[in-house]
């Protein structure tokens, strides 16, 4: 069985998936078909053989890895599809609310263009082989041997192929239409069913694609869980006496009443207006934490009516700044 490995370059516990790529490669270098080596049609049905019985051993064994090499299926057959594909979806907060249309680029490898898949490209004119110098042999510990590069011919028509380095594989790209619910946050999935890997067994599914969400930092805006959080300046004067205030929202603009109050930081909440509720989570609050802000450089125009309302608030200095009143009376004897 390692000379089966060993024709196919593969190492022991090779996947199916492995096994298939490496008999694809190689026919595609080998078919008599494209190859006028008198030998290619023997070497061919070796390869054959070689993926047959590989195949079969990977069949008769249970424990065999699966498709993408790494889980054990003992209690049973490989999965009826192919894996899962994940990726991660950067959205912001605006979408994140009101639900958007993305395009996801899908890159996966195929048989490369250039060469079909056989990892080579035919030279316009024969050279001599690099590692034999044209003698077809190389020295080895057991003496002479043919050269693995030419076969033993000592001139090679091909060379690796330019465009996949002689891989045999190129990644393509397909586009994906994507609809993003309003009501995601980080960590939240999107299953797109048959868009993952396909499976090395003709005739079964491919995977899902399975998008994990993840929120863009925002200016303006974070999240506590569901809660949309927010920092808003405000005049000192109209925490005193309160009215209303515009908000700014990923949803629009809002205008949300504002109680009368101390002029110190506090925080204002507006149930429901967090993020948008999915499944059986509830909508988040919006948490608008206000920042007192004091006039700075008043004019001249102003120095009258604040001189004004200093002195109508002292008469109450015991209501209305009772910190002052009571470092004047311990202090000044007032």
């Amino acid at each position: 069985m390692s000379d089966a490995h060993t024709l196919l370059g593969l190492q022991p516990g090779a996947t199916t998936q492995q096994i298939k790529r490496a008999f694809r490669k190689l026919a595609m270098q080998w078919h008599p078909d494209r190859n006028t080596d008198p030998a290619a049609l023997e070497h061919f049905k070796l390869l054959r053989q070689a993926h047959d019985r590989l195949l079969a051993t990977l069949l008769e064994d249970p424990d065999a890895p699966d498709t993408n090499g790494t889980e054990a299926y003992a209690d049973g057959p490989a999965p009826s599809r192919g894996p899962d594909r994940w990726q991660t979806l950067e959205i912001n907060f605006e979408e994140a609310f009101l639900g958007a249309t993305r395009s996801v680029c899908v890159r996966t490898p195929q048989p490369c263009s250039q060469c079909g898949g056989s990892g080579l490209e035919k030279l316009s004119v024969s050279r001599l082989c690099a590692p034999c110098r044209g003698s077809g042999r190389i020295r080895s510990e057991n003496g002479l041997a043919r050269c693995p590069e030419c076969e033993g011919r000592g001139y090679s028509s091909t060379q690796a192929c330019s465009h996949c380095a002689g891989s045999g594989e190129e990644v393509g790209e397909r586009w994906l239409e994507v609809q993003i619910p309003a009501g995601l946050i980080d960590d939240d999935e999107l299953r797109l069913a048959g868009e993952g890997e396909a499976h090395p067994d003709a005739g079964h599914p491919p995977g899902d694609l399975r998008i994990r969400v993840r929120l863009s930092p925002h200016p303006l805006f974070r999240r506590e869980g569901r809660n949309l959080v927010l920092q808003r300046p405000v005049s000192a004067l109209r925490m005193l006496i309160g009215g209303s205030l515009r908000i700014p929202h990923p949803a629009g603009l809002r205008t949300v009443p504002l109680e009368p109050g101390v002029a110190h930081p506090r925080a204002l909440r507006v149930a429901g207006a967090g993020f948008p509720g999915r499944g059986s989570r509830a909508a988040g609050d919006l948490v608008i934490e206000l920042e007192p802000m004091l006039p700075q450089a008043p004019d001249r125009q102003l120095h009258a009516l604040i001189e004004q309302l200093d002195v109508a608030l002292g008469k109450s200095a015991t209501r209305h700044f009772p910190e002052l009143a009571r470092w004047e009376a311990d202090w000044l004897g007032e």
